[in-house]
């Protein structure tokens, strides 16, 4: 095929850009931003998220939370008290940077509060917080997955942090899940859950999703007797420039490895 036929388009931008929307201050310029076409499609997409991680079994009954930032003081969010698969445009609150409540017939979820937290400490656009149940086989014995094992889950999720415990929807919980966001956009919550943060809400999903079929795959090969191999230091080079270029958050402090151990034994370095 004649390379003058090429084309090279762009990736598809899901975000809503908040810098470039209108900024409402008053009741009357609230009301008709909240019903707009423009956040009454960023709307949709969080329900169709929440209808995504419970389909998956990553929430039940009312678990879980979603949230997207709308301006410069606003944050679309999850009612509390709601299943998440059968969410409906209408059940979306609309609150400020303090999680104080603007619109809405719903209360607020009580966890927006941490969400609203990871927004500020790590510049992302989106959260969702829920129960992966093969992420929480790791969370709930204090641990997190190794990584250098498999280049996909390094490049999406880097070297997932463990916030210490606290009580849920309290200020404590969100300065310690806040803190742990600036070194991988998915947090393990001991004892808890996971949140993800990413640059619009099917992105913090796709996270959910990632974190949780690593751990699957390393929980079951936990049962099979072999070792699981650890990627060289310059392949996980490679891995951590690649995610870089993606704009994925690096934590410049940490080490190529959190652990060279899994299941009881040091981890074997590949030698291709």
């Amino acid at each position: 095929m004649d390379r003058k036929l090429y084309i090279n388009p762009p990736l598809v931008n899901r975000a809503y850009d908040w810098k470039k929307g209108p900024q409402p201050k008053t009741r009357r310029e609230l009301d008709k931003f909240f019903n707009s076409p423009a956040i009454n499609k960023v709307k949709d997409q969080i329900c169709e998220m929440g209808r995504r991680i419970y389909n998956k079994g990553y929430t039940d009954g009312n678990g879980g939370n979603l949230s997207v930032r709308v301006g410069e003081d606003l944050v679309l969010c999850s009612p509390t008290l709601c299943c998440k698969g059968f969410m409906k445009r209408e059940d979306i609150c609309l609150v400020d940077m303090n999680a104080g409540q603007l619109c809405g017939y719903r209360p607020r979820t009580s966890e927006v509060k941490v969400h609203i937290a990871m927004m500020k400490a790590a510049g992302m656009d989106a959260c969702m917080h829920c129960h992966p149940p093969h992420c929480n086989a790791f969370l709930f014995a204090g641990m997190v997955p190794p990584n250098g094992v498999n280049p996909e889950a390094d490049i999406f999720l880097s070297q997932i942090p463990l916030a210490p415990y606290a009580t849920p929807g309290t200020d404590a919980v969100a300065k310690t899940v806040s803190e742990a966001a600036k070194k991988s956009n998915v947090v393990f919550m001991a004892n808890h859950g996971i949140v993800c943060g990413g640059r619009d809400i099917e992105e913090a999903e796709w996270f959910a999703e990632n974190a949780d079929a690593y751990c699957q795959v390393l929980l079951l090969a936990s049962g099979h007797g072999g070792k699981v191999n650890q990627l060289t230091p310059k392949f996980v080079k490679d891995i951590v420039a690649i995610r870089k270029a993606m704009g994925l958050t690096v934590d410049p402090k940490q080490s190529l490895y959190n652990t060279h151990r899994f299941n009881g034994y040091k981890m074997p370095v590949s030698s291709k």
